[in-house]
């Protein structure tokens, strides 16, 4: 018998096993990106609502904020030790929910997996988009610049 003929059936076994083998994986796979996908699009849903709450809070106390700081500024005693600080503080934090509206809002997906991520990563992001006052989006191969939304 010749050596073709011993391994050619036993390598046609071999081969069908692998190709089944190889769509389990690849099924497995898929599986996994799918369930990884709807997770990710559950996260930035959560995460575009958590920011988009957090702006309409601080839209309604910027206003008085602002106008207590130019009343202080003005000459006008705080109302209470800290008030200044308080305002300011506010402000700062009003900033900040309005850069985060603006990441998961429009900016190009790194920067919005980074504010997903958390932690000192989403500190980071939006530390750089107030810095340059606002995000670049996927419009224009990603050279479009939307300014911060407030």
């Amino acid at each position: 018998m010749s050596m073709e003929a011993r391994t050619g059936a036993g390598d046609m076994q071999y081969v069908t096993a692998l190709r089944r083998e190889l769509a389990q994986v690849e099924r497995a796979l898929r599986e996994h990106a799918e369930r990884e996908g709807i997770r990710l699009a559950r996260a930035e849903r959560d995460a575009w609502r958590e920011a988009r709450d957090a702006c309409h809070v601080f839209d309604r106390i910027r206003t008085r904020a602002c106008a207590r700081l130019e009343a202080i500024r003005a000459g006008s005693s705080e109302r209470f030790s800290g008030e200044r600080q308080l305002a300011e503080k506010v402000l700062l934090d009003a900033n900040r929910a309005d850069a985060a509206y603006t990441i998961v809002s429009f900016a190009g997906t790194q920067e919005r997996l980074l504010y997903l991520r958390g932690g000192a990563d989403r500190d980071r992001v939006i530390a750089e988009v107030l810095a340059q006052g606002g995000v670049y989006t996927h419009a224009c191969a990603g050279r479009h610049f939307l300014e911060i939304v407030r």
